[in-house]
Order: structure tokens, then C-alpha cells, then sequence
């Protein structure tokens, strides 16, 4: 049945492509710029295709408009009878220490401790600068503090709340000798606590619990133990207070549990206006609403098989180092997680800390399925290509060229020569008989002219065209494409949003590739 269940159709992509449950279990990111339609159109419909199957569900609230837009849904989908609301307006409180000691008793006492360590890391990452997280010496330490306070409360008066944990840390000794000091034993609640459970914990671990405090924490560099009282003290302050000390540390009226029975809690505690106590309290009950999932499958089979959905709009003001290890074992408890945020940057800055960029991709790789809608983003779209990857393309080339010459030459010449020559010869001879005389002269000259005249002209014209095509690899869908062709929704558009559907592993059967382009209606 359960095989059955997970192939669910819950979309149908294309003619032949379906996305089913056991998609939707692996875990899906929306990304896309403000305005680019990703809530109102993948949104949508995806939230729809889950309260149609009848799931139970989380959803967190950045926006005070988020409650009425989740109304709204139900209301169309039928589902608004299982809508709870969980607001800060008192009526409605989970004690997590008292519900998680009710569970497991004793062997809970270290859940609790891990609980409380998760409220530290999620108040830092509330603030309004997350800066560094703590190092690894101050969370042990403070982690050794609480493990070393929440088993003496216990003993002592069968429950421990925040309100103790601050009594007892803040009268804890501050030297070795004050533990003798009678005057301080008596006004001290920390002895109190430890003289009520003497009785209650065996030799071995009382022995323990007393070395630590004697030992270890009193012995602390004084500034050390101060700033280890100041940093656990402050952030656990808050839940005294106001409506966070009712819902956290009063009476319970819901439980995480009911989404497995299909109820849909709607934490209706806005981040932009509850600021960070809102974010506190959201990040707080998500955390708990994930353990308690992981852990569904060792309840009764009624509590196993309904599908169950965690929302997160604006989800850079609640993610925490807890989702990537969720993320990657909710598909076998049946869990589907839908984050949408702008851009992986905004992520980065809220993740803040040491390696945030790391321990985001961290997060991110932990999505089979991501939708990128329109987006500004540089490195979101450049992300979202590699993601894709390349392939070989096919690359037509065309080349045309035209050309002409001519030519005009004229020469002209004109020469004279001229020449003369004279030559004589006198000679004159006797004989005896008689005498003779014989002259003679000659001369001669010569004169000769030439002109010329030429012209040429000459004429070429030559074109030539070539065409063809080329393989090679390149993106394929390069990451400009994501800010320019990608339908954003309104009148403009028709109301119609387009986006990029990419799922790992997967080949579709429109697009022959592991990526889509699919539109929705808004």
C-alpha cells in the first residue's frame, strides 16, 4: 500500500510526464526574483496539489498576509476545516520540555538539552546581524552546563522549565569554597535543587553531577564562566516573557503529532511583524514538528501512512544547520518540503556564521526538484545552468561575403633621337712617270622621332556564400536565459508564470533532458 501511495499522481507536468508523492518526498526548491510569480504560480499549485491528497501539514508565515492567503486555499481546496491557526495571541501553547519528559522520562533529559541548544543557534540566527556562530569550545560548554542542570531539576522536582534552568545556572557557585558556605546554601537555589534530588539520583550519578560543578564550572576563567552564563541566560530570558513564556512554557494545546492526522497548523506568527520572536518561536516549533516526524515511523501504523507537508514561503528567515539533516531522512517518513526563497545569496546572508556559503549548498543539494522562475540573481542563475549542466549542441554557422574591383590606367610617351657623323681622308701620290693628286670628303647625319599613347581599364566582381553546422558541448540553457525568457504573470502575460522544473535523476519525456519548462496559471 504504501509503494501504491508514494506514486501518487499529484501533477501532470505534460501529456506523459506526472509528478507523484514520492517526487514531492525528495524535497523541492523554488527560487525566483520579487514579482516573478514563484508563490501565486508553482506555489499554488503545488499547495493545492497537497491539500487536494488530504496531507497534514506545517506552514510558516514570513508575511502577515501569508495567514489569509493559506485561508484562501483551504477555503478552495475543502480543507478549511483542518486549518489550525497557532497565533501569539495566548490561547494556543506547546511546553516542549514537560511534553518531551512526558514521553521518553529520563531517558528524554538529553533531548531537552539539544532542544535548548537548538533555541541558542536559532536565536542567533534571528538577530538582525547573525555574524559568527559560536565556537566549537562555547557550544560544548554550554551543552556540558545543561547536561549538568536539566538531570539535577528533574530529581529534584520531576520537571524542568526555563525558568529553573536561569534560577539554577544564575545561583550556581562562582568558586570551590562557596559550596561550603552555609550562608550561601541556605539563600542559594541551585543547593536547594541539589538537596531536594539527593535522594532521587543514584551515588554514582550525583557524584558526577557535584564533581562537575565543584571541579569544573566553578574553576572556570571568571571571565569564561560569566560570559557562559551571560550568553545562555540572555537568549532563554526571552522565554519568560510575554506570549513566547505562554505558548513555550505554559499550558499545551496542540502537539506537532496532528499533522499526522491531516490537521494543517498555520504558525500565523509573521516574521515582519513579530520580528524576532516571531522568527524564534516558527524556527522553534519547526524543529520540534521535524523531530517528530523523523520519528513516526516507531508510532502506531495510524499515525504512519498519511502523507504530511512542510511550507516554507520566504524561507531564508528559517532555516537552520537542523534542515539539511531533516532533509535528507523525511522521504522515508513520507515528508514533503517545499521551500521558496529569492536567491541563493539571501540565504547565504541569513545563514550567516562561518562557511554559510558551504553549509548552504549544504542544504540546497539536499532538493530533487527545484523551480527557477524569472530572477535577477547573477549567481542563482549561473547555478541553476551548471545544475542543469551541459550537453552537445548542435551550432549552425553562416557566412556570405561580395566583392568588386576595378581598374583605369592611361600612359602616353613621346622620344627624339638624333645623330650625324663626317669622316674625310687626303692622300696624294707621285710617280716618276708623272705626279697625281686624289682628295676625298664625306660626311652624314641622321635624326628620327617617336610618340605613344596607351590606356587600360579593367573590371572583377566575386561572392561567395557557406553554410553548415558544428557539435559541440555547451550550456544547455544558458544562465542569461533565466532572467529573459521566463514569463512573470499579470495582464501583461495573460496571468501565466513560467519556470524551469529540473529534477535530478529524471529524463523528461517532453524535453528528452532533466529539465522542463512548464507554465501555471495564477
Amino acid at each position: 500500500m504504501r509503494h501504491d501511495l508514494l506514486d501518487t499522481k499529484l501533477l501532470q507536468l505534460t501529456a506523459n510526464d506526472a509528478f507523484t508523492l514520492r517526487d514531492a518526498c525528495q524535497g523541492i526548491l523554488v527560487t525566483g526574483g520579487i514579482g516573478s510569480g514563484k508563490t501565486s504560480g508553482s506555489g499554488d499549485t503545488l499547495a493545492g496539489a497537497f491539500l487536494q491528497m488530504g496531507m497534514g501539514g506545517l506552514v510558516m508565515a514570513a508575511k502577515p498576509e501569508e495567514s489569509e492567503h493559506w485561508r484562501a486555499l483551504c477555503q478552495r481546496h475543502g480543507r478549511l476545516d483542518s486549518l489550525l491557526e497557532i497565533d501569539a495571541s495566548g490561547f494556543h501553547g506547546y511546553n516542549f520540555m514537560i511534553a518531551e519528559l512526558l514521553r521518553q522520562g529520563i531517558g528524554g533529559l538529553n533531548a531537552v538539552v539539544e532542544i535548548i541548544m537548538q533555541v541558542l543557534e536559532i536565536a542567533r540566527l534571528a538577530s538582525a546581524s547573525p555574524g559568527r556562530g559560536s565556537e566549537q569550545f562555547w557550544q560544548d560548554t554550554t551543552r556540558q552546563v545543561l547536561r549538568h542542570t536539566v538531570p539535577v531539576l528533574y530529581a529534584a522536582f520531576g520537571r524542568a522549565t526555563i525558568e529553573m534552568i536561569l534560577q539554577f545556572v544564575r545561583s550556581a557557585p562562582q568558586a570551590p569554597e562557596q559550596m561550603r558556605d552555609p550562608d550561601w546554601q541556605r539563600g542559594s537555589f541551585f543547593c536547594e535543587s541539589f538537596a531536594r534530588a539527593a535522594g532521587q539520583m543514584d551515588d554514582t550519578t550525583g557524584a558526577r553531577m557535584v564533581s562537575y560543578w565543584q571541579h569544573d564550572f566553578s574553576q572556570l576563567d571568571p571571565k569564561t564562566r560569566g560570559n557562559i552564563v551571560i550568553s545562555l541566560t540572555t537568549t532563554l530570558d526571552r522565554f519568560n516573557h510575554g506570549w513566547l513564556a505562554s505558548m513555550f512554557c505554559g499550558q499545551t494545546s496542540f502537539v506537532p503529532e496532528l499533522s499526522m492526522h491531516g490537521t494543517i497548523l498555520l504558525l500565523n506568527l509573521p516574521a515582519l511583524t513579530l520580528n524576532e520572536d516571531g522568527i524564534i518561536a516558527q524556527q522553534l516549533i519547526k524543529y520540534l514538528w521535524q523531530r517528530a516526524i523523523l520519528a513516526r515511523n516507531g508510532l502506531s501504523p495510524d499515525q504512519q501512512e498519511r502523507p504530511v507537508f512542510l511550507w516554507a514561503d520566504e524561507a531564508q528567515y528559517f532555516i537552520n544547520s537542523f534542515d539539511a539533516e531533516y532533509l535528507s531522512t523525511c522521504r522515508g517518513s513520507r515528508a514533503c518540503t517545499v521551500f521558496l526563497t529569492q536567491s541563493l545569496p539571501t540565504l547565504y546572508a541569513r545563514m550567516g556564521g562561518e562557511n554559510a556559503h558551504d553549509r548552504v549548498h549544504h542544504l540546497v543539494g539536499n532538493f530533487a526538484t527545484r523551480i527557477w522562475h524569472s530572477n535577477a540573481c547573477a549567481e542563482t542563475n549561473e547555478w541553476a545552468a551548471k545544475t542543469i549542466g551541459r550537453s552537445l549542441q548542435t551550432r549552425a554557422n553562416y557566412s556570405e561575403g561580395h566583392g568588386s574591383n576595378s581598374n583605369y590606367g592611361m600612359n602616353m610617351g613621346d622620344g627624339t633621337s638624333w645623330g650625324q657623323n663626317w669622316g674625310s681622308s687626303h692622300g696624294s701620290s707621285t710617280s716618276k712617270q708623272g705626279s697625281s693628286y686624289n682628295s676625298t670628303y664625306s660626311s652624314g647625319g641622321s635624326v628620327g622621332g617617336n610618340d605613344s599613347r596607351g590606356r587600360n581599364r579593367g573590371y572583377g566582381d566575386s561572392s561567395n556564400v557557406s553554410q553548415g553546422f558544428s557539435e559541440q558541448m555547451d550550456w544547455a540553457l544558458e544562465p542569461g536565459a533565466f532572467g529573459r525568457i521566463l514569463k512573470t504573470g499579470g495582464p501583461a502575460n495573460g496571468k501565466r508564470v513560467s519556470a524551469v522544473w529540473y529534477q535530478s535523476g529524471r529524463r523528461f519525456a517532453a524535453s528528452g533532458s532533466n529539465a522542463l519548462l512548464v507554465e501555471f496559471a495564477q
